[in-house]
């Protein structure tokens, strides 16, 4: 008798493992980026080792630069693939040994000078995020096809939930014992052992998404160059109103954080709190960011993501105004060190919550608002031109070098309230 043939796994079993390595990834994710948080972590490093303002607002954007502009380079092939797994676990790779090389960055600062170890450190990082552009394109593209419409907005919402309440219960724990004025480690050994399980979460995260089962795409776009997609870029933007409208409120809202590395840095230096206070706002902005999702997830599904992103554009457009005025008032009244990380605290559970609500509709709304066919090269055009605004927190350096830290954060409520406007003039995409 032939053998007989070997039993397929049914579609529904295929689909819940798929759904479940997406959420190991980005639970992972959630806990090694708030390990190595480029607005607390990163921006305590650089200052440590003698580096600069712009070189602080340089951080998040290598990090946001580098998560958007390689999109546009790669969008023309990746239309064109019926599979996109393949580029995914590629660039994971790459990411992976820069994030290894960026712990012996971090260590060199021990036999190198401080201007050597920075530019080490740095050149690590870009490569590290660049090579994330290219793996976000597959992973959104790879998350269209396998999660369906209904279950997006839960989808990431959970993802956020459980990867936030365990970097807040690991993470900010971690980085306030091992930054703080009690730690066994001196510097860089401190910095280097957040780098390491930074890298074991990524190393789990990029893992378990490398193994879903991607079916292939039953419509593809032509496979076209990086100038071809420049030169349809116009076209798309004119063609599609909420779309043009999506990018312009997401630059604003941008736009709006053009201060936020520079929050612990006016903690730490104009406020004279201690570093290990990262780690308290960590384990905030981790907790809010968690909490939130048990709703922003329930919002998108039910209620559709333009609703989800203008609540979570209001959280967080307050972020700056409190900014503005609230620490320094209780600091001109002699309040003590407490009070003043309770204020700074309730700034950051607001831009953990707002970031969280955001990061779920605009991921969702954007693979909504694409075709199927060119979805790629919409990802890309869009997340391009984020990439473009991505540098303004250089310019925010610029602007507290010039007039300070209230003005700068009093422009970037400003840029924010008006994201929020934008915002109220999409449509909703889905019918309810």
């Amino acid at each position: 008798m032939p053998p007989e043939a070997p039993t397929a796994v049914p579609q529904a079993g295929v689909d819940r493992r798929n759904y479940r390595l997406g959420l190991v990834n980005g639970i992972s994710f959630t806990i090694g980026e708030s390990i190595s948080s480029p607005t607390l972590v990163l921006s305590l490093l650089v200052r440590q080792l003698g580096g600069s303002l712009t070189l602080v607002g340089l951080m998040p954007v290598i990090q946001n630069v580098g998560y958007l502009l390689p999109q546009l380079l790669v969008a023309g092939r990746v239309q064109a693939m019926t599979h996109r797994l393949p580029l995914y676990r590629q660039a994971g790779i790459i990411r992976l040994v820069a994030q290894a090389a960026l712990v012996l960055a971090i260590l060199s600062a021990v036999i190198f000078p401080p201007e050597i170890a920075l530019v080490l450190i740095i050149a690590c990082y870009t490569i590290f995020n660049f090579g994330g552009g290219i793996t976000t394109i597959s992973f959104q593209e790879v998350v269209a096809k396998v999660i369906p419409l209904r279950r997006r907005g839960t989808f990431f919402g959970t993802r956020q939930l459980v990867g936030g309440l365990l970097a807040f219960a690991l993470g900010g724990t971690l980085v306030r014992w091992v930054l703080g004025s009690e730690s066994p480690l001196l510097f860089p050994y401190n910095f280097a052992l957040l780098s390491v399980i930074s890298l074991v979460g990524f190393i789990i995260g990029i893992g378990s998404f490398a193994l879903v089962h991607e079916p292939a795409s039953q419509q593809v776009g032509p496979r076209t160059g990086f100038v071809a997609v420049l030169r349809r870029a116009p076209a798309i933007l004119r063609a599609n109103r909420n779309y043009r409208l999506f990018i312009v409120a997401r630059l604003l809202l941008r736009a709006g954080q053009i201060a936020e590395p520079f929050y612990i840095i006016y903690a730490t230096e104009a406020l004279g709190l201690s570093a290990g206070v990262a780690g308290v706002f960590i384990s905030i902005w981790a907790l809010a960011g968690a909490l939130s999702n048990i709703v922003w997830g329930r919002i998108a599904d039910r209620r559709g993501n333009r609703r989800l992103l203008l609540l979570a554009s209001c959280l967080s457009a307050s972020a700056p105004l409190l900014m503005i005025g609230g620490p320094a008032l209780l600091l001109a009244l002699n309040a003590p060190a407490t009070l003043l990380i309770v204020a700074l605290g309730f700034v950051f559970l607001l831009i953990g919550a707002g970031t969280d609500g955001i990061m779920i509709a605009a991921m969702t709304y954007i693979i909504e608002v694409s075709p199927d066919d060119e979805r790629a090269t919409y990802l890309g055009v869009a997340n391009t031109i984020l990439g473009m605004g991505a540098v303004l927190p250089i310019l925010g350096s610029w602007l507290i070098s010039t007039l300070g830290f209230q003005p700068t954060f009093a422009i970037g409520a400003v840029l924010a309230l008006c994201g929020l406007f934008v915002v109220s003039r999409l449509q909703e995409l889905r019918q309810f």
